[in-house]
């Protein structure tokens, strides 16, 4: 039977008059990579900031990496990694010292941080632009940075909030990579938000989908396809959408 890294049952938030989250119940397998699909405002940050253990559930219980989010919090940020709402690089700081930088916060020892960083800049193509200003970067090659700091620590769960956002299509390509390498090469579970269906139907092996607080979905993207009749994701996925609403 596959480990989970995170199950939720009955997950739920309210916010005042507004409930955000809605009998959330989901497994995530280890070493997954999971989309979170949904409209702005469906209740994928709320999500996010529960299972993190930023926010507690009004009702309902998760665990991630096997620890409860109500009282283990500090536990979980220590072994996950996040990209959020902002990148979290210090751009005069060349791109190995900022890896550098956040390696001593995660106590890392000095040769595991100088093995790590060349590791993931080479994997990531950033290996020779290492000793250069971030701020002379260009926003692909930042965002790859970005992810690279969230993994530094080999942590075993990561959230990655729109990744591709905002990129060339290039880019953006040369992320799912790097992306889908992490996955398969060091099995980091990727726990992913996204709008862009052709990125989830590509890199995710599972996605759950996500409208009013309520999980409406959960499936591989070709199942997903199956079960809607259609034969893009993205018409399947707006399917979805539509039946819910």
């Amino acid at each position: 039977m596959n480990q989970m890294a995170i199950r939720a049952t009955g997950l739920t938030r309210q916010f005042s008059s507004v409930r955000a989250l809605d009998d959330f119940t989901i497994d995530v397998p280890a070493g997954a990579v999971f989309g979170f699909l949904g409209p702005n405002g469906a209740g994928k940050t709320t999500t996010i900031r529960l299972l993190l253990g930023l926010i507690e559930p009004t009702r309902g219980i998760a665990e991630v990496l096997g620890f409860d989010t109500r009282t283990h919090g500090h536990d979980i940020r220590a072994r996950c990694g996040a990209l959020l709402e902002h990148a979290g690089l210090y751009e005069r700081f060349s791109a190995e010292d900022n890896l550098r930088f956040y390696g001593r916060i995660a106590r890392m020892t000095e040769p595991e941080i100088g093995q790590r960083i060349k590791e993931l800049l080479t994997q990531m193509d950033l290996w020779d632009r290492r000793s250069e200003a971030v701020v002379k970067w260009s926003r692909g090659m930042k965002q790859k940075l970005a992810i690279a700091r969230a993994v530094l620590h080999r942590p075993g769960l990561v959230f990655l909030d729109e990744p591709t956002a905002g990129l060339d299509p290039v880019a953006a390509n040369s992320v799912r990579k790097d992306l889908a390498a992490l996955a398969s090469q060091q099995g980091t579970t990727i726990f992913l938000t996204t709008h862009n269906m052709a990125e989830a139907e590509r890199l995710c092996d599972r996605v759950g989908v996500i409208r009013h607080g309520k999980l409406i979905a959960v499936g591989a993207p070709a199942e997903l396809r199956a079960r809607s009749g259609h034969d893009r994701f993205e018409e399947a996925f707006l399917s979805l959408m539509e039946h819910d609403s």
